[in-house]
């Protein structure tokens, strides 16, 4: 974690099939435990660099056709996730 915010959100986002459902299951803990806070079921997000484990995540599970990583300046309601990453 960085000393100052950059001020981009890092987005990731999977549609992982049903019978992948496990391993959907395991992505989502995954992604919790590296610090990322779910912004919808499937839509997960983070203030901080976290590609490097990411990518170590989607190769490992073999699911890169499912996943999507988005750097974005801004989220309609970050000012919650601000507060909820210490960033106000």
């Amino acid at each position: 974690e960085p000393e100052k915010w950059d001020g981009k959100w890092r987005i990731a986002i999977f549609d992982i099939p049903e019978y992948l459902k496990k391993t959907r299951d395991i992505m989502r803990a995954r992604l919790k435990q590296i610090g990322m806070t779910e912004l919808q079921k499937s839509v997960f997000v983070h203030p901080y660099p976290c590609d490097q484990e990411l990518e170590f995540l989607i190769e490992f599970y073999d699911i890169k056709p499912f996943v999507r990583f988005i750097v974005a300046e801004s989220i309609d309601n970050e000012l919650h996730l601000k507060h909820k990453f210490g960033l106000s």
